[in-house]
């Protein structure tokens, strides 16, 4: 059984007012670094330091605490692709508190994501990329950093990223939404493409099926090009969708869904009652970056729908649109400012970070690249797209 064990406000006295609980804290809340311990058994360090990658899909056992709360009990695994670390090294890690206790939630949470950083290097691009989506209108993961020990043992500073998790689907994307898929290459949204991750399966549908997707990849095979975006707008939002692709041509997103070096991957689909899908971003520790490749917004890869906008007279234009609207509200938002804020708040400890993989010559030099290429982003895009 897990051991929850938390201050509980006192009780009311004759004669003054009744006192109130303090508020839940925010565990994304841009003004704090949370502090997470992590405590494994030796079974549970022997699978979680193992090399092989079949060890990502393999929970332990272990306890968990924040601040005077604790679980005793929950599920932790490995994470990553490229980023795939075993421990003792820097481990990105899945942390579900409600894996062997039913019912387990942190201040309403039931997972936490932990992104090692080991791409990051200057620490700021997942948490820069998860805010320019948000202030962008659409919906996206919450990012902060936080600090982690695991059996006493400083791991030093993670990207803690919000879960898409059904948790999450009711905050970013209200009632009405229904099911939630991650999307694997190729991001051709035919019938019979790609690889689908089921994570909130469509009520009463037999295990495995995705019929609501289903039906969004038969109307892209059927769309025409010169009027894709009429065609797909009874399984799609359609405006939502060329508004996610903008930003992520905006933040060069080279690993995600529609400018991928690697493939279009890195993104959920969540569906809604009303049969249509919305698109969300995933992983974007390659973002932001000084690639020798930098995204182009005019030139989407080669697999994705987008890729089919570009023969639409109506679709590119409306796909500038948003782009236009995009790079309004960027400028708006002083990012080099912010960038360089976030970078006081963690400096210290990312210098300390006993398992960072970059030395700190190159994370000062990262973090200077950051600044400038933040600052240079929208004239680029403007004269790629020629706004």
């Amino acid at each position: 059984m897990s051991a929850i064990r938390n201050e509980r406000p006192r009780a009311p006295q004759v004669g003054r007012e009744e006192e109130k609980a303090p508020p839940k804290p925010d565990l994304y809340d841009q003004a704090t670094l949370p502090k997470f311990e992590l405590t494994l058994d030796e079974q549970a360090m022997t699978i979680l330091s193992a090399t092989t990658r079949e060890n990502k899909s393999t929970w332990v056992h272990g306890s968990f605490k924040f601040g005077t709360i604790v679980f005793a009990d929950v599920g932790v695994r490995a994470k990553g692709g490229t980023t795939f670390r075993a421990l003792p090294a820097k481990s990105s890690l899945k942390v579900k508190l409600n894996k062997w206790v039913k019912g387990q939630k942190l201040y309403g949470l039931e997972e936490l994501t932990l992104n090692n950083n080991v791409v990051d290097r200057n620490f700021l691009r997942q948490r820069i990329s998860y805010y320019i989506f948000g202030a962008m209108g659409l919906p996206a993961s919450r990012a902060n950093l936080a600090e982690l020990t695991i059996n006493g043992e400083n791991y030093g500073l993670y990207a803690n990223v919000e879960t898409p998790d059904d948790t999450f689907m009711a905050r970013a994307l209200g009632p009405n939404a229904t099911t939630l898929y991650e999307g694997h290459a190729p991001g051709t949204w035919l019938p019979g493409s790609g690889r689908w991750d089921i994570d909130i399966p469509a009520a009463g549908a037999p295990a495995g099926t995705k019929p609501d997707l289903d039906r969004l990849f038969q109307a892209v095979a059927n769309a025409s090009d010169e009027n894709l975006l009429a065609d797909l707008d009874g399984h799609l939002h359609t405006k939502q969708w060329l508004r996610f692709c903008a930003t992520e041509a905006l933040i060069g997103h080279t690993d995600g869904y529609a400018f991928s070096f690697w493939g279009s991957h890195n993104y959920f689909l969540a569906g809604d009652r009303d049969g249509k899908f919305k698109i969300l971003p995933w992983s974007t520790d390659q973002a932001l970056h000084d690639h020798p490749s930098a995204v182009d917004a005019s030139k989407p890869s080669a697999e994705v729908v987008l890729a089919r906008c570009t023969r639409s007279t109506a679709c590119w234009d409306a796909y500038k649109a948003e782009m236009q609207s995009v790079l309004d509200v960027y400028e708006t938002l002083d990012i080099v400012n912010l960038a360089r804020q976030w970078h006081d708040q963690i400096d210290v400890l990312a210098r300390a970070d006993p398992k960072r993989e970059v030395s700190i010559a190159s994370y000062e030099i990262e973090t200077e690249r950051l600044y400038a290429w933040l600052a240079g982003r929208p004239n680029l895009i403007r004269t790629q797209l020629g706004l």
